[in-house]
């Protein structure tokens, strides 16, 4: 491990001797940099600089989202040292990027949590994340926090490994009008804008249309038609009223094709989504601050799925009964019902003061319901509630100049595994004006979901012998999970160089119950026969896991001419009595690198390098050898009338480096798109 830490900052010193370097004209001063220090509001609920917050954060801007010339928004996270993405992941309801920190992940990404203005996104049902259905245009984003550690003590359960937040732009932001469009291989896609002010009501409207082929080897094709709008208005110089809605619908090609398997023939789902948010902030003055959240999120998947041609296997199940008889399926395609349905009611509250001028302190409380219709996934027609009560509190005391503590804790109450606490703590000690050194522990549990503590799915043959019916079972949950639990320790170090600022983190998780998919033998009713050779899973607590390792990101910026951002993240997982993929679910070593330079005020151009260990994931993930690519974006800036625009290519995996991602059933290639960006 030490060896490998020299060696990333080995190769980071000439960077450092370049930031060093008072000759180089190109790179911004270092008081000019300090001064640009990042300032979060994720991690602790408190506006902090990066250097004073009680865990690591990465900070995705603007500026990188557009240099990286990102279509999808979860390749963005490749430049997050730790995180894992993988493209089109799993077999059933998730032809969906997988988002992962630290591995330990199927394709549903349960540990972690995602935030878009604070509104959770992830689904009740799996506890994961369809990023394909979420009704936000790339173009809208102000920023993206991502939390590396885990932050429970925050925002509760599902920060359990990290937290991403993505904040939108304010829509005073956004006056005028945008329109972008962009053509490539198997993708097309259109987005409007429209932002403008009526008195002290600022808005933004964007509508937008995506089509994706996806893969050649999967049924993974997407339509998807989106709205969003925001508005801000200013009751008085204290008062400020947030409105939020979204609406996104489309058709998600789902199924296997392949006709020998037990799941799902290919077929077009349709699928829609929609929230409502509203937020009251109250400026107290004196970092105070009081503001109440509500919101409404709604899910739907429409989906009939036909079952592949069983009736092979069903004649060989009545070759092997006694006596031998005939067994054929009323429909060797059997139309299966996969409908979904799920609504989100939350109303949080939360206030900041300073009580005196070293201290300031953030509380709160939050309630959520969550309704789940999901008949074949549940085994019942009836809606499941989930009710959630939480209260969390942060406090920030300025010990000395150079010293800054931060404790803070969430208590929580749900329907499944009754109360739990997650409390945090850390030490920020200024070893030079630039130079911070960080130590921190942080405790957090994870809630089960329904996947895991209530799937009851049976899928019953209905055969032309009376009386012989046969059920597919899949899932048989035992329920009676207890959550999952992590002690988190670090040490961090954030400083600057000059113009390089560099981020490190030593860390040691140690995960108890872990909760892992097993075989089960399922229940089977009287008067049923158990389909043949059929493997069913449910899920227990089960051994504990201990990941260790160190990660690094480091940025050096050139005035307004340059930036290079670099990540490495080296990962060690062990433990007892784990399922066998679990240990090297996570790649040990990773590296990212965005660097992009403007030539002119009209040219600039940028190139990405990913690489990425070789990882075996879990579920329907399988090993996959380490990975490497090359992505490129050059673009032209113009003006023509009223119109500001720019023009841009981007070829990803530029190198047309044929690998996988996830499992061996999705083969990555080149891709290329032009985007046309016009602003008027």
């Amino acid at each position: 491990m030490v060896k490998r830490i020299a060696l990333v900052f080995l190769l980071l010193s000439p960077l450092a001797a370049l930031a060093r370097d008072s000759g180089t004209t190109a790179l911004i001063s270092e008081d000019a940099y300090l001064a640009e220090m990042p300032t979060v509001l994720t991690v602790s609920r408190l506006s902090q600089p990066v250097d004073e917050s009680p865990a690591a954060v990465t900070v995705i801007d603007q500026e990188t989202i557009r240099a990286s010339g990102i279509i999808d928004l979860p390749d963005i996270f490749r430049l997050v040292p730790g995180m894992y993405v993988g493209a089109n992941a799993g077999y059933f309801y998730t032809v969906n990027p997988v988002v992962s920190y630290h591995g330990m992940t199927d394709a549903y990404s349960r540990r972690m949590q995602v935030q878009i203005d604070g509104r959770t996104v992830y689904q009740p049902l799996y506890g994961g994340v369809q990023w394909s259905d979420l009704p936000l245009a790339i173009g809208d984003i102000e920023r993206i926090e991502v939390t590396r550690g885990p932050n429970a003590a925050s925002y509760g359960a599902n920060a359990f490994l990290g937290i991403i937040n993505i904040i939108t732009q304010h829509s005073s932001e956004a006056a005028g009008n945008s329109a972008s469009l962009t053509q490539g291989n198997g993708r097309k896609e259109a987005f409007y804008r429209h932002g403008d002010k009526i008195g002290d009501l600022n808005y933004r409207v964007t509508v937008g249309y995506r089509k994706d082929d996806g893969l050649v080897t999967r049924a993974d094709n997407k339509r998807t038609r989106l709205l969003s709008a925001r508005g801000d208005y200013r009751l008085t110089n204290k008062d400020e009223l947030e409105f939020q809605f979204g609406y996104s619908e489309g058709s998600r090609g789902e199924g296997n094709l392949g006709e020998d398997s037990l799941l799902f023939l290919p077929r077009d789902k349709q699928v829609n989504s929609h929230f409502e948010l509203m937020r009251w902030q109250r400026n107290l003055g004196r970092d105070g601050e009081l503001s109440v959240k509500a919101y409404h999120a709604y899910d739907q998947s429409e989906d009939e799925a036909y079952t592949t041609n069983l009736q092979t296997q069903a004649t060989a199940l009545g070759r092997s009964l006694r006596p031998r008889i005939t067994i054929l399926l009323t429909n060797p395609r059997q139309p299966i019902s996969v409908d979904t349905q799920s609504d989100r009611y939350e109303l949080e509250a939360q206030h900041t003061f300073s009580p005196w001028s070293p201290v300031r302190i953030a509380w709160g409380g939050s309630l959520r319901l969550d309704r789940t219709e999901a008949p074949l996934f549940l085994g019942t027609s009836k809606t499941q509630d989930f009710r959630l009560q939480q209260l969390f509190g942060h406090a920030e005391w300025h010990v000395i100049p150079r010293l800054v503590l931060n404790a803070g804790a969430m208590v929580e109450h749900n329907d499944v595994t009754g109360t739990d606490l997650s409390p945090r703590a850390s030490a920020n000690f200024k070893l030079a004006p630039d130079h911070t050194l960080r130590i921190g522990i942080s405790k957090a549990t994870r809630t089960p979901t329904y996947l895991e503590e209530k799937f009851h799915w049976n899928i019953l043959l209905p055969t032309t012998t009376p009386g012989i019916p046969i059920l597919l079972p899949k899932y048989a949950d035992q329920g009676g999970l207890t959550p999952e639990r992590i002690t988190s320790r670090e040490i961090g170090y954030v400083g600057s160089i000059g113009a390089l600022s560099l981020d490190g983190r030593w860390y040691r998780d140690h995960i108890e119950d872990t909760m892992q998919s097993h075989r089960v033998t399922p229940v089977i009713p009287s008067g049923f026969i158990p389909y043949p050779n059929n493997r069913v899973f449910g899920f227990v607590n089960k051994g504990s896991a201990i990941v260790r390792g160190f990660e690094a990101q480091a940025q050096l910026r050139f005035a307004t001419q340059s930036r290079i951002i670099a990540n490495y993240s080296h990962i060690r997982i062990s433990g007892t009595n784990l399922e066998a993929n679990f240990v090297n679910s996570a790649p040990i070593n990773s590296y990212s690198l965005l660097a992009w330079h403007n030539f002119t005020p009209q040219w600039n151009a940028s190139v990405g390098y990913y690489h990425v260990g070789e990882t075996t994931t879990t579920g329907d993930g399988a090993k996959v050898a380490l990975n490497r690519h090359w992505d490129a974006r050059v673009a032209h800036r113009f003006v023509a009338g009223n119109y500001h625009g720019e023009l841009s290519v981007v070829a990803q995996n530029l190198f047309d480096n044929h690998y996988n991602e996830f499992s061996t059933y999705n083969t990555m290639s080149r891709r290329a798109y032009v985007n046309l960006k016009l602003d008027f």
